[in-house]
């Protein structure tokens, strides 16, 4: 979601275990995904103050999961890498955060400068903080600034941190779209300009929706109705950053499930809500491109 900066059970034999189709009455969406005997659950997850959205039936199939695979990887990890070698990649970093040669009002569309300069004057960002951005980082600088001056009732709880820690306690192997910061910064870097002056603007809508009262449905997801006004606007306002984020993103996902499936066992996929939602989402992706049948797709299996 916009505002986020990239139970152990008994052993159950699911292989063994027919799979239901009666649909949950609460509880967020996720899939089943079956080839043979290997499986893989998705779960699409949004906003969290709290592990209400941990039902028991998402508890059994991430017991039952012996690898973790998530969208990009904690900021925060383990480096045992000499000095040379971390800062060159931090130079690296610098590079995709920066402009070179112009301003990020330069890459900016016409319409989107104003209402930038807007937001900077509320949320107190200045022109010197800003201007040698690329679009994409300095998403993620008005985001914050945007947060920090409009604070939440409730701590967040990032569902995917509870997920890593969940698999590092059970012994689960940890996979990523993107494994480190700098995988996450060359492919938003690598997004066309106009998909990132839409990236700015696409924040600014969500913030002016936010700001309205319009948007009041952060948790509906936990109990199976994830909210699509974000994606349809994408998708409808911005194609230009729907087809980067969306259908080339989740392409990517159907590729790796079919892999996984043929791979054997069972894996367990957290990934943002948006991923699983729309036209282009993992979901129809999967039988697009015939990875699975519809007989092989289960919408909230009754575990």
């Amino acid at each position: 979601m916009l505002r986020r900066d990239f139970l152990a059970l008994g052993s159950l034999a699911l292989a063994s275990r027919v799979v239901a189709h009666t649909k949950l009455t609460t509880g967020p969406k996720f899939w089943l995904v079956k080839r043979g005997q290997s499986q893989v659950f998705v779960l699409g997850f949004g906003e969290a103050k709290d592990k209400s959205w941990f039902t028991p039936v998402l508890q059994r199939a991430f017991q039952e999961s012996s690898q973790l695979w998530l969208e990009v990887g904690p900021p925060m990890r383990s480096d045992t890498r000499d000095d040379a070698t971390k800062k060159a990649e931090a130079d690296q970093i610098h590079k995709l955060q920066h402009e070179s040669g112009r301003t990020f009002f330069d890459v900016l569309e016409p319409s989107v400068r104003p209402r930038v300069r807007a937001l900077m004057e509320k949320t107190g960002v200045t022109q010197e903080a800003i201007e040698t951005l690329r679009p994409w980082w300095a998403y993620y600088v008005l985001n914050r600034a945007y947060w920090s001056h409009n604070k939440p009732s409730y701590e967040p709880v990032a569902v995917d941190d509870v997920l890593r820690k969940l698999a590092v306690e059970q012994g689960k192997s940890i996979n990523y779209e993107m494994p480190s910061f700098l995988d996450f910064a060359s492919w938003m870097a690598a997004m066309p300009d106009k998909a990132q002056s839409q990236y700015i603007a696409w924040l600014l809508d969500f913030i002016d929706e936010r700001d309205s009262g319009a948007y009041h449905d952060d948790f509906d997801w936990i109990v199976g109705h994830p909210p699509t006004r974000s994606l349809d606007r994408m998708r409808t306002r911005y194609p230009q950053l729907y087809e980067a984020m969306q259908p080339r993103r989740n392409a990517w996902w159907a590729k790796k499930i079919d892999e996984l499936l043929s791979m054997g066992g069972t894996a367990f996929i957290g990934i943002g809500q948006l991923h699983v939602l729309g036209p282009d989402g993992i979901p129809k992706q999967l039988l697009r491109r015939s990875v699975v049948s519809r007989s092989q797709l289960h919408e909230n299996p009754l575990l």
